[in-house]
């Protein structure tokens, strides 16, 4: 008797392989490119996996104890496999093994303090203001303005759910570029020469660095605006609210994102520089990229975009494929 696999139960098993050394990605891209009903499946296993390691803290404080060790589960002792997966490496944000989440308040009403993150650490900080500011892997912020913060964001991304509090602004500058909230949550990505600002809840104004106001331009929740910096283009797409900042656990998730701003986001966790060749610049990806360590998050392209990796001088060039 042939036994036989729906496309949930395959999706689960080639989301369970993801960070083996010795993963398929040419077999996994063939996968999904066999029936569309595969690239959902797959999609939904990533979400459901995601979301899973976001409750493991409130789940595991539930769980009643055994004799004098309460239940909860050890990422690095069980296998991924074996433990669908509670705090997998790379999974969460918060959770992930060897992340550092900290939470850190700035001392001095005008002395600006600066964040850097590394490939594996976030940093959770509390405002003078009460508001507060995740910071992603691979970014570079500071923070100054005391009671009514101004944030600059050199490289990276951040997301920021602010106190309502109608007699100040928090301020966002980001690749030449102002944001300003009246009390919302809301994500900026500033990464080669790209701006992103996407909103979860309320509203913030946009504005180019010295602009007028007749320059600005509103962004609602459900909303996210991709800025090209040198063009000063910029384009407004629909967003789903509860997937914003969807990096602090552990995913990127797009729908018909341009294949170099999907590459400005994982170049913050990848060990390499990126670059997308211009044969490529105009493809889109849908879909649902696990970042892990970051390892493997051009793999999960090249499964199912028509590209070809590059290495050259130490630069990972992404290129359609069939050029040279």
């Amino acid at each position: 008797m042939v036994e036989t696999h729906t496309g949930t139960d395959m999706a689960a098993s080639w989301h369970a392989r993801l960070d083996a050394p010795d993963m398929d990605w040419d077999a996994f891209g063939q996968w999904l490119e066999t029936h569309p009903s595969h690239r959902t499946a797959y999609d939904a296993i990533a979400l459901l996996d995601a979301e899973i390691a976001q409750a493991a803290p409130a789940i595991a404080a539930r769980l009643p104890a055994n004799d004098d060790q309460a239940i909860v589960p050890d990422a690095e002792a069980v296998p991924r496999s074996g433990r669908w997966r509670w705090a997998a490496i790379g999974t969460s944000g918060a959770l992930a093994a060897g992340l550092a989440l900290m939470v850190i308040a700035p001392s001095g009403e005008d002395a600006a303090q600066a964040y850097a993150t590394g490939r594996t650490e976030t940093r959770l900080v509390t405002l003078a203001d009460g508001s507060r500011m995740q910071i992603d892997r691979g970014s570079r912020v500071s923070v100054s303005g005391g009671g009514s913060p101004v944030i600059e964001i050199a490289q990276g991304a951040a997301n920021f759910a602010v106190r309502h509090d109608p007699s100040r602004v928090l301020l966002v500058r980001a690749g030449g570029y102002e944001i300003r909230d009246l009390g919302t949550r809301f994500d900026v990505v500033s990464a080669r020469g790209r701006v992103a600002v996407t909103v979860a809840e309320g509203s913030v104004s946009v504005t180019p660095v010295d602009g007028a106001s007749s320059d600005a331009t509103t962004v609602q929740g459900g909303q996210r605006l991709d800025i090209v910096t040198a063009k000063q283009i910029a384009e407004r797409r629909q967003v789903d609210p509860a997937r914003v900042s969807d990096w602090t656990d552990g995913r990127l998730d797009y729908d018909g994102a341009p294949l170099p701003l999907v590459v400005a986001d994982i170049s913050r966790y990848a060990d390499s520089p990126l670059t997308v060749d211009p044969s490529a610049a105009n493809l889109r990806f849908s879909g649902v990229l696990t970042i892990g360590d970051g390892s493997r998050l051009v793999d999960q392209l090249r499964a199912v975009l028509p590209i070809r990796v590059r290495r050259i001088d130490g630069v990972v060039h992404l290129g359609a494929a069939g050029t040279r």
